[in-house]
């Protein structure tokens, strides 16, 4: 007679738990030290950056004084030549150049800062900091005089945001161009004129570089800069087919 042996059958049915598996000591320890290199390169990078940009300032505010030198030297050499721009025209040739550093540069770089923080409206399809640098530039360019502020406002930001320092250096530098240009005696203009929807007028309007020429003009990223009724900066333009 056979006999069923319950222990038997438990012994080879049953299987107790496994132990968790846990994380051997060395390979924890070296995680941990990836990581503390990977954030401190990180600081390295930051701080290297920091410094990179203000040596760039520090460089372009050299060659901006270096123009105005030269702008200077070369109208008191050209005075009586009759076949010259006069001293204002060539301030204006300057200031125009140095307009077109400020957008492209520091209007455009100002924006760029405060795309993965904006969380205010944007025509659709339309790219972000584009948008963004023209609400800059209408603070900057506008009717009334600009200040930090206005562009912070524009921007979506507090006066507190971690971009106000780099806003109040783009709202002085803008200042210091307005001031300049009034002192001449040639009526100027920062033109943005535009009606959405037509074709660009290329005696003074352009695409950003981004954009398809050949399409119609949606709004003004920076406006014109007209002196004596002569364009002397091209207004940048957004196009597209329509904005949504």
């Amino acid at each position: 007679m056979n006999t069923y042996d319950n222990s038997a059958w438990a012994a080879r049915t049953f299987r107790p738990p496994e132990a968790p598996t846990v994380p051997h000591p060395l390979r924890t320890r070296r995680l941990d030290l990836e990581m503390d290199e990977g954030a401190r390169r990180l600081t390295v990078l930051e701080r290297d950056y920091i410094s990179l940009q203000r040596a760039y300032e520090e460089q372009s505010a050299r060659l901006a004084q270096l123009e105005r030198r030269l702008d200077t030297f070369m109208a008191a050499q050209t005075h009586e030549r009759e076949d010259v721009a006069s001293n204002d025209h060539s301030t204006h040739h300057v200031l125009a150049g140095e307009y077109d550093a400020l957008v492209e540069q520091k209007v455009q770089g100002l924006a760029r800062a405060a795309v993965p923080t904006f969380h205010g409206s944007v025509p659709g399809g339309t790219p972000t900091a584009l948008w963004l640098m023209s609400q800059i530039s209408a603070v900057l360019f506008g009717p009334d005089e600009p200040d930090t502020a206005g562009v912070l406002r524009a921007l979506g930001k507090g006066r507190l945001d971690r971009l106000a320092s780099q806003a109040a250096r783009l709202c002085e530098a803008a200042l210091n161009l307005r001031r300049r240009s009034a002192q001449t005696r040639l009526l100027h203009e920062w033109d943005f004129e535009l009606f959405p929807g037509e074709p660009l007028d290329e005696q003074w309007q352009q695409a950003w570089p981004s954009c398809d020429r050949t399409l119609p003009g949606q709004f003004v990223i920076a406006p014109a800069y007209v002196v004596a009724e002569q364009v002397y900066s091209l207004q940048r333009v957004y196009t597209d087919h329509s904005l949504n």
